[in-house]
This record gives structure tokens, sequence and C-alpha cells, in this order.
């Protein structure tokens, strides 16, 4: 596909969305939703809304045609990598984990896997601005973020690759994780109704073939989304910090906790009432890990100056990762002091979309030891690169 018929498609998309949030809760709260385009080399996007969350609602969202142009090389190379991969060989079997080696979903053709992929990417972009709006990040960052000094510059909230940032720290840095996490959170939330809407319509797909329909847009997605993270992390390290630094959480802290809510959204009772697909929670657990295993192979054997796959950057779950977890404990810190204000500002949503962590996690980042000899010490450490070769 040539550039101008990738920026007419996500035109297209994201237009449509747009008409539609404006057509219905931006009417209702008399406000309005706008979307912009920028031309430059840089892979990003980024919210704005007045300074004031007391005037009528004006959002906007601006995406950088760059962005949208890098989605769909993204989508094409990752698809050809996976076609590539010859029978057999070590690559290949590491998909034996997940119970076949398909790496691609057969119902599907070529082109549509390219498409899914990259109209997935550019809708959770959209989606993830659009948390940013809905939660005035701009407000919040700038009414608890050390540096606050200025509303109105504060109600941009950018999201671009991010080896070209100044690296936050401190105070600063907490609070645009924490923002980010919970746009995340809003975004995914609207992504999976989005996607429920969509696969329930028998006109887009027969009762009887929604199941293998929704898994193999579930895996693109992810598949997509994990990219669009990779991206954004630009030429930082993908190793997990416990140090909290810079303008956004590490890709795979990302995936970790973006995940559970995917697996855990499907495979509610509302969920299943409306779609009536029938995969269970390992199923569903086990196609994101196969899609995240999809993207990490591909990134780091063809993106990575090593191009070798590191299986330091296999996803392992949060609760097993003492370095996440540490990372966690000043981020669920901070989200607490600011969410009584971001209820206060958010004026549409539902209440699955408002990030939130349970007793049981809370107590387990709180009880991390980083040290010592026990299980939650340096072993993390002596985990070896592995070079494997298609």
């Amino acid at each position: 596909m040539e550039d101008f018929q990738i920026y007419q498609l996500a035109g297209q998309v994201l237009g449509t969305l747009t008409q539609e949030l404006n057509d219905g809760i931006y009417a209702e709260l008399g406000g309005e939703l706008s979307i912009g385009w920028r031309e430059g080399r840089k892979f990003g996007a980024y919210a704005s809304s007045s300074a004031d969350p007391a005037a009528p609602i004006r959002h906007s969202i601006t995406i950088y045609y760059e962005l949208v142009r890098q989605v769909w090389r993204d989508a094409e190379g990752l698809c050809e990598f996976l076609r590539s991969i010859p029978e057999g060989t070590d690559v290949d079997r590491l998909y034996d984990f997940y119970g076949d080696r398909e790496k691609l979903p057969t119902c599907f053709d070529e082109d549509e896997h390219v498409k899914n992929i990259f109209v997935a990417a550019i809708t959770w972009v959209f989606f993830h601005e659009l948390g940013h709006l809905m939660q005035e990040h701009g407000v919040i960052r700038a009414e608890f973020g050390s540096t606050a000094e200025d509303l109105g510059l504060a109600a941009d909230v950018q999201d671009f690759e991010a080896s070209g940032d100044d690296v936050l720290a401190g105070r600063e840095a907490v609070v645009s994780h924490a923002t980010e996490l919970a746009a995340d959170f809003e975004a995914m939330n609207f992504y999976i109704v989005e996607l429920i809407r969509h696969v329930s319509d028998p006109r887009f797909v027969r009762i009887e073939a929604r199941t293998e329909v929704l898994a193999g847009l579930v895996y693109l997605m992810l598949c997509g989304l994990s990219l669009v993270f990779f991206r954004f992390n630009g030429a930082k390290l993908l190793a997990p910090s416990a140090v909290v630094e810079g303008s956004h959480p590490n890709p795979l802290t990302r995936l970790e906790i973006n995940l559970p809510q995917i697996h855990e959204s499907l495979d509610s009772k509302l969920m299943r009432a409306i779609c009536g697909h029938e995969m269970d929670r390992k199923e569903l657990v086990m196609l994101g890990g196969k899609a995240a295993l999809s993207a990490t192979l591909y990134w780091t054997m063809t993106k990575t100056e090593s191009r070798q796959f590191d299986n330091r950057f296999l996803l392992r779950g949060i609760l097993t990762n003492p370095t996440v977890l540490e990372y966690l404990q000043p981020i669920v810190a901070c989200w607490d002091e600011m969410l009584p204000r971001v209820l206060e500002l958010r004026r549409f949503g539902t209440p699955t979309g408002v990030m939130t962590f349970t007793k049981a996690f809370r107590y387990r980042i709180a009880e991390v030891i980083p040290w010592g000899k026990g299980p939650e010490g340096a072993s993390q450490a002596s985990v070896a690169s592995t070079s494997l070769r298609p």
C-alpha cells in the first residue's frame, strides 16, 4: 500500500470514531472532539484540552502521519517475518508451548492480517489519547507534578518516541507514568467494548465463527499493540527497571498490565453474554502470550542491534517479577493520591475504564523483597540471553 493510501485509511477509521463520539457522548455534554493530523518524521500523537475543566469540553487529538505510516509498515514487516520462519527451527518450536505453531490467524487472508493489525493499533492509540482527555491528565499533571507552573501549557499531553524526550525523574516521572498507565486502562476498556460490539454484529461474522474471529482479532490487536509500545520506547533498553524515570513506562511493563485487563474483560459474564464466545481464561492467557511472543521475536530479531532473540524480553507476569513490583510501589501510591481528583474531572466513561488495583495486588507489591537469598532475590539478573535464528 502506498503512503497516501495508508493516510486515507487512517483518516477514514479515526474520522468515523471521532464522528460517532461527537454524535453521542460529546453531544450529550455540549462539547466537541476534533481530530487533526501533522506532518513531520515523528512517531507520535498528542491530546489537547482547555485548561479550565469547568468550561465546556473542547478536546482534540492530533496524530502524526508518520505514526500511521510506521504502524502499517511494522504490521507488514511482522507478518512477513512470521511467515518466513522455517518449520522445525528453534524459533518455530517456541510456539509449541501455546499448543500449535500457527503464527497468524487462518480465518483471515494475508491482506487482512496487515489491515487488522493496523486498524487495531491506531484505534488503540486514538483511545489512549482519548483516555488522557477523559481524565484531564494535562490538569492532573499540572496539579500533581513537581514542575507544574502553567495549566495552559499542561493541557497538552504528548506521546512520542521516548528516545527523543527529555528524561523525566522523581515526582514528575511518577505522575507521568501513572497517567500513562491510566490512559492505557481507559483505552483498553474502550477498545474491548468496540471489539465486542463489532464481533457481535451478525452482519460482520456468523455466530458459529464468532469465537474464531474474536480470537484472531484479539491476537492481531495484541501484536499491533506490542509493536506500538516498542516504537514508543524508541532506543531505550527494553529490560524493566525498578526506577521510575522518563515519560513512559517500559513497554514490557505496559504489556504485563494490559494483558490481564483483556483476559478479565473478555472472560466476564457480561462480555460472554453479549458475544457468546467460547474461550476460557486459560485460552485467553495463552492467546495473549503467543501474540506477545510473535511481536517480541520480530522486534528483537529485526530491529535491535544484535538481531537476536533475547528471552529476557519475554512476558513472565507481573506477580513473578520483583523488579516490576518494586517499580509499581510509587506508581500505586501516586495513583491513590490523584484518583479523587481524576474522578472529579472525569465527565464521561464507564466505571470499568478507571484504573484500579485489588487488595491482593497491593499486598503483593508492598511485600516484595528485591534482595537477599529468597525467591525475590537477584535470580532475575542471572537470566541469560538466548540466540535463535529462523
